[in-house]
């Protein structure tokens, strides 16, 4: 059983599909890289696309929600099997797990409500 799979099945949301193509989000080409200070360092990759390190931000958060999701269902499996997790481990894990979903879910639609909003601008 997959992450979603898990999550769909104990905090009874329906409808979720695995998420597709995680891996690829983060071999965008053309992706800038931060220095130490944690600004776009724009002399190692030559010229900068504007939104390289919004991608840059969107990637890692997909990477951390997917292995959030990854230890949750671990960690369900583990219970499920007898190993050494424990309910109350478990049940916090999962929903975490569900609340980043949510948050996720939540981004992504306010992302397209504004990309929606730029396409209905006349010029």
């Amino acid at each position: 059983m997959n992450a979603i799979g898990a999550i769909s099945s104990i905090t009874g949301i329906s409808g979720v599909s695995p998420i597709s193509g995680v891996g690829s989000v983060s071999s965008v080409s053309g992706a800038s890289t931060l220095n130490d200070a944690g600004a776009v360092d724009g002399a190692a990759a030559g010229t900068q696309a504007p939104g390289d390190s919004f991608l840059n931000s969107l990637s890692d958060a997909f990477g951390s929600l997917n292995g959030q999701l990854g230890a949750a269902d671990a960690s369900m499996n583990d219970f499920a099997s007898g190993g050494s997790a424990d309910l109350h481990t478990v049940m916090l894990q999962m929903e975490e797990a569900s609340v980043s979903l949510k948050a996720a879910v939540d981004v992504r639609d306010k992302l397209l409500e504004a990309y929606q909003e730029i396409m209905r601008t006349q010029l």
